[in-house]
């Protein structure tokens, strides 16, 4: 099995290695994924936090006059402040979508890609593609050579992703991006977070399965009667022994599964705080 251990530059593929950051925790579980796409001309998808071990480890394993490209799948914090150190370590273009991508990011793209454009390396070619729902400004990349999808935090190994409205998550954009992903020819996924997906399909297939679930779920807890979201999440995770930050995490989800169901009319609500209940 290839290596989840931090600083190790593991090799997935031919084409492809993985260095897994030092930030394990409850939403990065073994850490965040930067990988190595290309041996002669490397592309560094998401080189994580901005922490110097690990863009001495992305260095290392690339070659410094090799790294030609850091590309961002979005800017979340646990996957692009690395971008200025490892820029200033290479001189790499940075690649990523919109010019004013994160309120939060100091990152500034000196290309700014969309859907269908092409990362092309001499050895390989990475498809652009525009997935939101996570984020607004959220992309994943597929690589032709080997129909490996880079999903980001679209599609994650071992846990669910996150869809957080006070962040630019929306969760039916989310689905409908979902959708599209199901739709691909593709052979593996490379998540921004856990291990390698073999089964790309029925991963991206029980990742829309959860949702309409916890839809239902949310629907059935609203038809005793008005609710707010922290009665809502009691109600659904009651009984689990959760992470505090797993806990608020669940709000978000709800939350993001409210304002989907209020804008298809079959609930009402106005806050966070306030109470919901069947339109």
């Amino acid at each position: 099995m290839p290596d989840l251990t931090p600083g190790v530059a593991s090799a997935l593929s031919p084409l492809v290695r993985r260095i897994v950051a030092p930030n394990p925790g409850p939403f990065t579980g073994p850490g965040t994924n930067t990988y190595l796409v290309g041996i002669d001309e490397v592309a560094v998808i998401d080189p994580g936090p901005d922490d110097q071990s690990h863009i001495d480890a992305i260095v290392g394993a690339s070659m410094r006059e090799r790294v030609r490209w850091v590309v961002l799948t979005h800017t979340h914090p646990d996957h692009a402040p690395g971008t200025e150190r490892l820029v200033k370590a290479t001189g790499a273009e940075v690649l990523a979508y919109g010019k004013r991508i994160d309120k939060d990011a100091r990152v500034v793209p000196d290309r700014v890609i969309g859907d269908g454009d092409i990362i092309e390396g001499t050895e390989f070619g990475l498809e652009v593609l525009y997935t939101p729902g996570h984020a607004p400004n959220h992309l994943c990349f597929l690589l032709e050579e080997e129909r490996v999808l880079f999903t980001g935090d679209t599609v994650l190994g071992g846990m669910f992703s996150v869809v957080n409205p006070a962040r630019g998550g929306d969760m039916a954009v989310y689905l409908a991006t979902l959708a599209r992903l199901e739709k691909l020819r593709v052979s593996r996924l490379c998540p921004g977070h856990g291990d390698v997906v073999d089964e790309a399909r029925a991963r991206i297939q029980e990742y829309s399965a959860h949702r309409v679930d916890r839809q239902r779920q949310v629907l059935r807890v609203l038809k005793t009667g008005p609710a707010r979201i922290s009665d809502i999440v009691t109600s659904l995770y009651g009984d689990r022994d959760l992470h505090p930050k797993l806990v608020e995490a669940a709000g978000w989800q709800v939350h993001a599964h409210l304002l989907k169901l209020k804008a298809e009319g079959k609930v009402t609500g106005t806050s966070v705080k306030s109470a919901w209940k069947l339109a």
